[in-house]
């Protein structure tokens, strides 16, 4: 691998921008290559970031010896394929969330990864925080004892994709999206309970799904809107550990309770990342400070700033310098959960996943 990271992204919409802006603020990459359907915007991103290469068809991309990397910002419906594409051509893949459409996709995703030995991330950042990383840290040092349960519990009181005002239709059709909230949203929670858990594999999963709350007619008839608004779920985790999700874009309720995982000894809750616990019989609820925690890690260890965001471990992951977070495996699980959760909605009852 050569010092600098030479990456090649395909979609230049709102993700794809983002990324390409994080990327030109890292001294250790060279954006390359820019694929786009829509040349004309494709060339108005490329000049302002400065890529050289601009193509229609994300192939040309892959088939450049001078990328080594693959950034896939596509409609969720893409990722797989794309994504396979790419890591069969010998490059490494960081793609944004969600990972897949359903779990098979998503393991399909992995082996090519591991046939082809290349590297594969998914844009998780939930997973990169201050208090994500401590509330980590703490379970995995025994601070909570033995984990039995988690909650992720997270309300909008509006904020329906492009019905309420925000990104395009394309995230509320079903097609091309896969879900609505717990597809959008949902995932990032899910994501880091289950990497906070240890990855543990999914057993049953009974869920529900609404669309109630009205919404603009206009808009809905233009967006061919036909996902949930509203998704929960129970999942039983082998080794005896359970979890709870609920997500909602639009609530009649005030935000949520947030993320708490739960043992025999203590329990943490993110943002702010708090310990509950028990010293010398007295109940003791000690707010934690990750940040803190963290700064003195960063100047005691350079490296450590390949932690900071999704894309930086990434980036310093496939440099050789950090160890990368395992997104990919955490996401397949969660595609793997979505999906039950989806066909439990629809079918009204609890389902048994196949063991992986």
């Amino acid at each position: 691998m050569p010092k600098k990271l030479r990456a090649g992204v395909i979609g230049a919409g709102m993700i794809g921008k983002a990324h390409i802006r994080n990327y030109s603020e890292m001294p250790e990459v060279e954006l390359v290559g820019l694929a786009d359907l829509r040349e004309d915007e494709a060339q108005r991103v490329a000049a302002q970031y400065g890529i050289p290469h601009v193509v229609t068809d994300y192939r040309k991309l892959l088939a450049m010896d001078e990328i080594d990397t693959i950034d896939v910002c596509l409609p969720n419906h893409l990722h797989c394929p794309v994504t396979c594409d790419a890591l069969n051509a010998g490059k490494h893949v960081y793609c944004e969330k969600p990972m897949a459409m359903t779990g098979r996709e998503a393991r399909r995703m992995l082996a090519a990864a591991e046939k082809h030995r290349r590297k594969l991330a998914i844009q998780l950042g939930t997973l990169f925080s201050p208090s994500a990383r401590g509330a980590k840290r703490l379970i995995e040092e025994g601070a909570l004892g033995r984990v039995f349960y988690a909650k992720a519990s997270n309300y909008r009181r509006r904020g329906r994709c492009y019905v309420d005002g925000y990104a395009t239709p394309p995230f509320v059709q079903k097609a091309q999206a896969g879900g609505g909230t717990m597809a959008d949203m949902g995932v990032y929670h899910m994501g880091l309970v289950v990497w906070l858990l240890g990855n543990p594999q999914p057993l049953t999963v009974s869920a529900s799904t609404f669309q109630e709350v009205p919404m603009d007619a206009k808009r809905r008839k233009e967006s061919g809107y036909d996902v949930e608004e509203t998704a929960m779920g129970f999942v039983r985790f082998a080794g005896n550990v359970t979890a709870y999700f609920e997500e909602s874009w639009a609530m009649h309720a005030e935000g949520g309770d947030g993320i708490r995982v739960c043992g025999s000894h203590g329990g943490v809750k993110l943002d702010p990342l708090t310990l509950y616990t028990d010293v010398a019989g007295v109940e003791v609820d000690a707010i934690v400070k990750a940040g803190d925690f963290e700064h003195r890690r960063s100047m005691m260890d350079p490296d450590f700033q390949g932690f900071r965001s999704s894309q930086h471990n990434f980036v310093w992951a496939l440099l050789g310098r950090v160890p990368l977070v395992e997104s990919a495996q955490v996401c397949t699980t969660v595609a793997e959960i979505t999906e039950a959760m989806y066909k439990s909605g629809e079918q009204g009852k609890e389902l048994a996943l196949r063991p992986k």
